[in-house]
């Protein structure tokens, strides 16, 4: 689990996806699609994409199990949710319009990276909408082609990223003095979300290097 204090001071926990889940991530996801992705895209272009009609909880929940998804919490409350799969897809990260600029996307996909990394996945992929794009850029992704599949006989407009894993590893050194238990949980929650956060600054800074030391 990795903790977040945002600028608003709104508290935001990573966990598994669980049984309990189902309904408020579908809802979630309908609210995202039909409120956030509005911006981009025409209603006629949300409404097979969100089909909400079509949605029922047993086939949600047994997607969501299927693709390994992680729910993100806002001071109790759940704010969202991502997956990735064996191979590094990353098929679903939304989040409730309501937690919009709270952190919230920026702790999925850090949780999600740090995992696969973990796993010694060579790359993280996605098929990411218009809205999302300058999101998934801000961490290390880039465009691989511009892609208009047809739901339900409409064409929409999106975008297979992907971001490299291999080869980007980060050093750490030093010594970090922890007062307390509690402190020192705390440091281990972060460490993957600063990891992540590093090598996207030193990605972006070619001069820097390879070799980071904590002081």
């Amino acid at each position: 689990m990795e903790l977040d204090k945002s600028r608003d001071t709104q508290a935001v926990a990573i966990r598994p996806y669980g049984h309990a889940d189902v309904a408020d991530t579908l809802a979630i996801f309908l609210a995202a699609v039909t409120e956030t992705l509005a911006a981009d895209y025409s209603p006629e272009q949300i409404q097979p994409w969100a089909r909400p009609e079509d949605r029922d909880l047993s086939t949600w929940h047994a997607a969501m199990q299927a693709r390994n998804s992680y729910v993100a919490t806002s001071d109790g409350a759940l704010a969202g949710f991502s997956d990735v799969n064996p191979a590094g897809y990353i098929d679903m990260l939304f989040v409730a319009p309501r937690h919009q600029r709270q952190g919230v996307a920026r702790q999925l996909i850090g949780y999600v990276e740090a995992h696969a990394r973990q796993a010694h996945m060579a790359a993280l992929t996605a098929d990411v909408s218009i809205t999302a794009r300058p999101f998934f850029e801000r961490y290390g992704f880039t465009v691989e082609a511009e892609e208009h599949p047809v739901k339900a006989g409409v064409q929409l407009t999106n975008y297979k990223m992907k971001k490299n894993l291999l080869g980007s590893e980060v050093r750490l050194t030093g010594q970090l003095v922890c007062q307390t238990e509690d402190h020192m949980a705390t440091v281990r929650d972060h460490l993957p979300l600063h990891l992540s956060l590093t090598r996207d600054a030193r990605d972006a800074n070619p001069l820097t290097s390879r070799r980071r030391t904590i002081r």
